[in-house]
């Protein structure tokens, strides 16, 4: 049932793949599948030696007929599990101590990683988070103080730069009213939140994009309601006058760029650039784009190959400037993808390494 499944969307997929491919730079490579229930939603982040994938939203399987069983749901999941440069994974026996969730957040401070928000099994949003320890690889079981945090979301992005957790966008709450686009921001440094000043005006409230940090700036390329836009994030020169944001060239201002337009897309780094992949703009997007922020440039990198199911609400992270993405779900179909694949921005694409 599963192996004719995905032979289908094998087959769907690959009519979408660019017909002048073979002249763009990169391969992907593939690499050992997520060791726990495949999954959509979920969060990644790296301490270390390891990049740590959990939580998210997977399938209930039961039985839809006699004798076959199928897919009868979906539930959200606490589970976590670890990935080395050995491509091995290996679950991590602490599972996440909140409310089982999907579309949450994790950054890291403090040597520690912290994960919260999100939106649960009831479709309520949630703002708690907790603290998780490397060294013993356990969670703190309370949540950790959010006065003066973010209020409760979903799809929001949060990134790390120097030591400090950032936490803003998403969908959720203004004063009372709930199911809004955000664009507030918050971090969290020394254990206390403060809110971090984003009020330029063409900056427009957005949910599910994707961010990534070069050189302790920070990037948030599209998303929903803000699908042209990319803003650049750079703490160290904010002064009196000057809040540390500033707003990149338009992705709608190039032709070609138009196409790194997206939501529920993932970002990795690799050499100081920035790529993004996946996601849904009006169809499933497949290509991938590479970003240099010393230029304000995107380049059009191999897209995903024939294997790879085109898929939204992945997990991308960097491991030793190496780029991965796993997981992930094809809208409203229910399924959701265990696949890990590692991407080369310099090798040239060979289909028969997979």
């Amino acid at each position: 049932m599963t192996e004719r499944i995905l032979l289908i969307l094998v087959l769907a997929f690959s009519l979408f793949s660019c017909s002048d491919s073979e002249s763009l730079k990169g391969n992907w490579i593939k690499r050992a599948s997520f060791e726990g229930e495949s999954r959509g939603g979920a969060v990644s982040f790296v301490i270390g030696d390891y990049a740590y994938v959990g939580t998210g939203k997977t399938s209930i399987i039961g039985e839809i007929s006699d004798n076959e069983s199928g897919n009868i749901g979906e539930e959200c999941i606490k589970s976590f599990y670890k990935y080395s440069l050995d491509d091995a994974w290996t679950k991590i026996q602490s599972d996440f101590p909140g409310e089982a969730r999907s579309e949450a957040v994790a950054f890291i401070a403090n040597g520690k990683a912290y994960v919260g928000s999100g939106v649960n099994d009831k479709d309520e949003r949630l703002s708690d988070f907790y603290e998780f320890d490397p060294t013993t690889e356990t969670w703190n079981p309370n949540p950790i103080d959010m006065n003066n945090g973010p209020s409760a979301r979903q799809g929001a992005v949060a990134f790390s730069i120097n030591d400090i957790g950032y936490v803003g966008t998403g969908y959720g709450f203004i004063g009372d009213d709930d199911r809004c686009n955000l664009k507030d921001f918050y971090k969290f440094e020394n254990g206390i939140w403060s809110k971090v000043n984003f009020d330029n005006e063409d900056g427009e409230r957005t949910r599910n994009s994707t961010a990534f940090v070069i050189n302790n700036k920070a990037y948030i390329v599209s998303g929903e309601n803000n699908m042209r836009q990319v803003w650049e994030y750079d703490p160290a020169s904010i002064t009196n006058t000057f809040n540390g944001w500033s707003r990149k060239k338009n992705l709608h201002k190039d032709d070609r760029w138009e196409n790194v337009m997206r939501t529920q897309a993932v970002s990795f780094v690799i050499n100081g650039k920035g790529y993004v992949a996946t996601g849904i703009n009006s169809g499933l997007e497949r290509s991938i784009w590479e970003y240099d922020p010393i230029l304000d440039h995107w380049e059009e990198k191999t897209p995903l190959e024939v294997e790879i199911n085109s898929r939204t609400d992945a997990v991308a992270f960097s491991l030793d400037n190496r780029g991965f993405i796993t997981t992930g779900t094809l809208p409203g179909s229910g399924y959701y993808f265990d696949d890990t694949w590692e991407f080369n921005p310099l090798m040239d694409q060979d289909d028969n390494d997979n």
